[in-house]
């Protein structure tokens, strides 16, 4: 209490007015009964609080871009992917600002930030539909350029802060592990089942699978598979509970591309640490092994759905079509109709497409668990998902490859959303590419495609830290099955990977620190220590002046 208080005491008179102001006025909302007033300003507090300090932007943007599920709309004023980026992009511009006199602007880091965004404009003015679609096009690439560059830089000075969030959001996976599990066992999404804006990202589409806090059962998957990878490489203390959390979450998601990328970025673990691999790794990996596949299996009779109560209709939700919507893989795989994307409504009547479907009426669950076993089996041996991609794939390339312009510069920005809304794709499934790197061929021809995998090797090559390797071979891998710009929960997974990095490898975003050039010989024989003026030295105590010609400077400056 008595350092609480001393901390109270050190803030700014004026601080302390504000604060209490802004209680006051919460208060004075709750009071009246304006609740939604009252959050916006504990909010506007927060953020501000958040903004004074470039450590807690750090901190925040990962919260954020973890915690925060784009699948549910709380009244922002736009599409909720591009509200909460916009907020990701003011955090990590501002915490440019604030570190702008102690960094500089260095210019590997804004080449790097702005690449993927002048890919995107160049082909935007060879293919011109506009200024909007070139607007809401770059958008999203140049706020995550900004974000990778906050978070590298800060990573590059503050090694230990990265690191802390990143073992802080193992344990925070754990509790996710856990949410997963009750969904998976109840057969129901708390949440998001009443606050979803779109019925396919509510427990009707498929209660089978876990979606954890991302309202998507593969954006959950993409997170479990990220705490397993960091976890396994950190090794904070007790590191096998968040490995085996998140095994169990990473199978109860049914999410292939996360178990795909998972597996290629354990291979090349193996391959980086195979001198070290002993007798007793491989027990530890057994058991981690066989406690996995318990918790998947079990399912503890409390939580199985109750039969008494009828099962809740959701309503289909009619929001106004927007590119800005994410649609990530085809769910071909799940038992309920082929689901609608937000950002691919139905045509008009003319097109030869079906009608879109509408949100079924779940029947009653019963008081037999489902087999999470037997679900994940059968994600793996089905084929629908994979004809669906081939089907894709052969309608992109179709569009890739109409002209040398659209393979070398693509058809433009939201090239892909204006095909997916005015033609489609018909069969029946999810109206979405699920590809990235055919996507962004689609959009910004061969040099786009070519810049993308470029920046991929490069901060592979860069990036020393074995976490932000496998962190990016798992990433790589996972987004050639679906598409991942509008998902934050899935980017910042990237993210994380080049803050891992720059902070093992402080040349990855800044300029060097320049170094002292030695004296010449002639200079040394005639150098003197400085004497310090009076009262420079004062607290100094009897420290020795550095020795003429050192790395150092010749004495106390």
């Amino acid at each position: 209490m008595r350092v609480l208080a001393d901390r109270i005491r050190g803030v700014e008179r004026r601080v302390r007015y504000l604060g209490l102001g802004l209680v006051v006025l919460a208060a004075g909302f709750l009071l009246t009964g304006r609740w939604q007033l009252a959050l916006g300003v504990a909010v506007g507090a927060l953020l501000g609080w958040v903004l004074t300090d470039p450590v807690r932007i750090t901190w925040a943007v990962f919260v954020i871009a973890f915690a925060v599920p784009v699948t549910i709309d709380v009244g922002y004023p736009t599409n909720p992917s591009y509200a909460l980026l916009l907020v990701l992009f003011l955090l990590a511009a501002w915490g440019r600002v604030l570190r702008a006199e102690r960094d500089g602007w260095p210019p590997k880091a804004l080449a790097a930030a702005l690449l993927l965004p002048a890919c995107a404009v160049l082909a935007g003015l060879v293919h011109w539909h506009g200024v909007k679609p070139i607007a809401v096009g770059v958008a999203p690439l140049l706020c995550f350029g900004v974000l990778a560059w906050h978070l590298a830089e800060e990573a590059r000075h503050d090694r230990r802060t990265v690191r802390r969030i990143a073992e802080a959001l193992t344990w925070f996976s754990v509790a996710v592990a856990v949410f997963a599990k009750y969904q998976t066992a109840s057969r129901s999404w708390p949440i998001f089942d009443q606050f979803a804006y779109d019925w396919t990202y509510t427990s009707a589409f498929d209660a089978t699978r876990a979606v954890g806090l991302s309202g998507h059962p593969i954006i959950y998957g993409t997170f479990a598979m990220a705490m397993v990878l960091v976890a396994l490489t950190l090794r904070g203390r007790f590191w096998y509970v968040p490995v085996t959390a998140n095994l169990v979450g990473l199978v109860l998601s049914g999410t292939r591309s996360a178990w795909v990328g998972t597996v290629l970025a354990l291979g090349v673990w193996l391959f980086l640490q195979w001198r070290k691999v002993s007798w007793r790794g491989l027990g530890a990996t057994a058991a981690v092994a066989a406690v996995t596949f318990t918790l998947v299996a079990v399912n503890p009779p409390a939580l199985r759905p109750d039969t008494t109560t009828a099962a809740p209709t959701p309503s289909p939700a009619a929001p106004a079509a927007s590119s800005a919507a994410p649609a990530p893989e085809s769910p071909a795989a799940t038992p309920s109709p082929a689901a609608p994307s937000p950002a691919a409504p139905a045509p008009p009547a003319a097109s030869s497409l079906p009608p879109e479907p509408v949100a079924p009426t779940p029947a009653a669950p019963t008081a037999s668990a489902v087999d999470s076993v037997d679900v994940a089996g059968s994600r793996i041996s089905d084929p629908a998902s994979a004809d669906a991609r081939l089907t894709r794939m052969s309608v992109v390339w179709d569009g890739i490859t109409r002209d040398w312009s659209t393979v070398v510069f693509g058809n433009g920005p939201e090239a892909n959303v204006r095909f997916l809304e005015n033609v489609g794709i018909g069969d029946g499934q999810a109206q979405v590419f699920d590809n990235t790197y055919l996507t962004f061929w689609y959009n910004f021809g061969l040099i786009g495609l070519a810049c993308l995998l470029a920046l991929l090797v490069l901060l592979y090559r860069h990036l020393r830290s074995l976490p932000a390797r496998l962190l990016l071979v798992g990433f790589a891998a996972q987004i050639f099955f679906f598409d991942v710009w509008l998902w934050l929960g899935a980017v910042a997974v990237l993210l994380l990977a080049v803050a891992l990095g720059a902070a093992d490898n402080p040349s990855l975003s800044a300029r060097a620190l320049p170094v002292p050039r030695r004296r010449q010989p002639g200079a040394q024989a005639a150098a003197r220590p400085r004497q310090p003026a009076a009262g420079a030295a004062a607290g100094s105590g009897s420290a020795p002046a550095a020795r003429p010609g050192s790395a150092g400077t010749s004495g106390p400056s």
